[in-house]
């Protein structure tokens, strides 16, 4: 599970549930503040849920994204 660091809005959601990633992937991107700062994949794994929508308002803690990892 992927958890928000920062409150803020999803400007842009990069990846879609059930595509595989690798470490270091790019998953999403939040505006927090006029700063564009994303979410990236810690390891290589496959996108098992998206909880949030683009333009979503979203707060510190907010659950983002779920990643099976080690697949």
């Amino acid at each position: 599970m992927i958890y928000s660091e920062v409150s803020g809005t999803i400007s842009e959601i990069l990846v879609s549930r059930d595509q595989i990633v690798e470490k270091g992937t790019n998953l999403l991107i939040i505006e927090c503040m006029k700063m564009l700062i994303p979410v990236t994949s810690k390891n290589r794994g496959k996108i098992t849920d998206i909880y949030v929508k683009e333009n979503d308002i979203i707060n510190e803690g907010a659950k983002l994204i779920d990643v099976k990892y080690n697949i």
